[in-house]
């Protein structure tokens, strides 16, 4: 008789906690719990929010630990989390609970999986959201990565499978692993939605709508997008600026829009996920001038919605853009590219109330929808569970 597959879900961050990668973790969890699996989220708890939440199908689990701030983290927050759920699986009942875990981060998530390996005999999958893997972003993480190799090294090896976001990451992956194990090491990208696509811009709108989204910390660089939104102005474009989130840059791109007297911007800090979905409703252009990034939530939501993107060639984006038909490059840090892009998008797209090709965004959606990327990961589940329990099997 077939049977239900378990799945348990092992990520520090959870809506409302961090970004990217808690939002992925959500999309996964209620897909699969959609999909008629049993799933277990394994989070950590933020003021606010229930320890114990049920569902349908899907349960989500919020452990208190040391973090302190939605929106980042740190080493110590980390490990205070994975010591918190080792304590809490080592309370639960010894007979195999789940048949498959999927554990984000090789650190923390895939410490906490190894604990759950040994104690219930199922395998775990890392999915990677790119920094945690060493060398990406090696000025922000090479101390880091440095630090935690030899954990990193072992959760890849001990894991059943490894999820990569791009091709891109997963030969980084490969040459860290090695070629005897590089076949653990899988692609599956983050996904969109396809329900909230409005395709062209309104030009009877009095200004352009300018968005930028992520962290305040080098690695999302929101110095350059500020400094970008003078050079902007300059140009006699009339714009909107919109910026969301948090970090330890927030007080210096306070500080430039104040002394060059930029105006019409609205700093808005840390807010829920729903307000930046509201936002996008309103947006025209999204620049991500980012340094590193390993498959962009933002972007992929921002596209879903119609959105042009102005971005740096990253992994993800690169992917994602079809030059001078959804979006534009520009090199990394260079103010003036950006203000040249912005200005071309004006006068030849929003002023002419341009739209995108109807193959583009359907195209998207045929390799990214949620529904299709929810579908890849629980195929490479029932594999991996077959192994060792074949009669266990997902709906399609």
């Amino acid at each position: 008789m077939d049977k239900v597959l378990r799945i348990l879900i092992l990520n520090y961050e959870y809506p409302p906690l961090g970004g990217g990668a808690g939002i992925v973790t959500q999309h996964l969890a209620e897909r699969f719990a959609n999909k008629g699996c049993i799933v277990h989220v394994v989070t950590a708890w933020f003021a606010g929010e229930p320890e114990i939440s049920i569902e349908g199908n899907l349960t989500l689990v919020r452990l208190k630990s040391r973090r302190k701030l939605s929106y980042n983290s740190n080493p110590i927050e980390m490990l205070s989390w994975a010591k918190k759920a080792v304590k809490y699986f080592r309370q639960l009942p010894d007979q195999k609970m789940f048949d498959i875990c999927l554990a984000n981060f090789t650190v923390p998530g895939g410490l906490v999986a190894k604990y759950v390996k040994k104690k219930w005999s199922i395998p775990f999958v890392i999915l990677s959201h790119g920094h945690d893997i060493p060398w990406f972003a090696p000025k922000q993480m090479l101390l880091w990565h440095v630090l935690a190799y030899p954990w990193i090294k072992n959760v890849m090896k001990l894991s059943s499978a490894n999820i990569v976001l791009t091709e891109d990451l997963k030969k980084s992956a490969d040459h860290f692993l090695g070629e005897k194990l590089k076949d653990k090491n899988k692609v599956i990208p983050n996904g969109m939605l396809m329900d909230q696509y409005n395709s062209g811009f309104n030009s009877n709108k009095k200004q352009l709508e300018i968005l930028f989204v992520g962290r305040m910390v080098e690695q999302k660089d929101p110095i350059t997008f500020i400094k970008a939104c003078k050079a902007i102005k300059l140009l006699g474009i009339p714009t909107h600026f919109t910026m969301i989130g948090d970090g330890p840059l927030k007080n210096q791109v306070e500080k430039w829009a104040l002394q060059q007297n930029i105006g019409d911007i609205e700093i808005m800090g840390q807010v829920s996920h729903y307000d930046v979905l509201k936002t996008y409703e309103r947006t025209d252009l999204l620049i991500l001038p980012s340094r590193e990034e390993a498959m962009s939530m933002v972007a992929l939501e921002a596209l879903s919605r119609g959105i042009f993107l102005i971005a740096t060639p990253v992994y993800g984006s690169k992917h994602l853009i079809e030059e001078d038909v959804n979006g534009h490059f520009i090199p990394y840090g260079d103010v003036q590219a950006i203000a040249e892009k912005v200005a071309d998008f004006y006068y030849n797209k929003f002023l002419k109330n341009y739209q995108y090709p109807p193959d583009v965004i359907k195209n998207l959606f045929d390799r990214y929808s949620w529904d299709k990327v929810a579908q890849e990961y629980l195929n490479l589940f029932t594999q991996l569970v077959n192994i060792e329990k074949p009669n266990a099997t997902m709906v399609e």
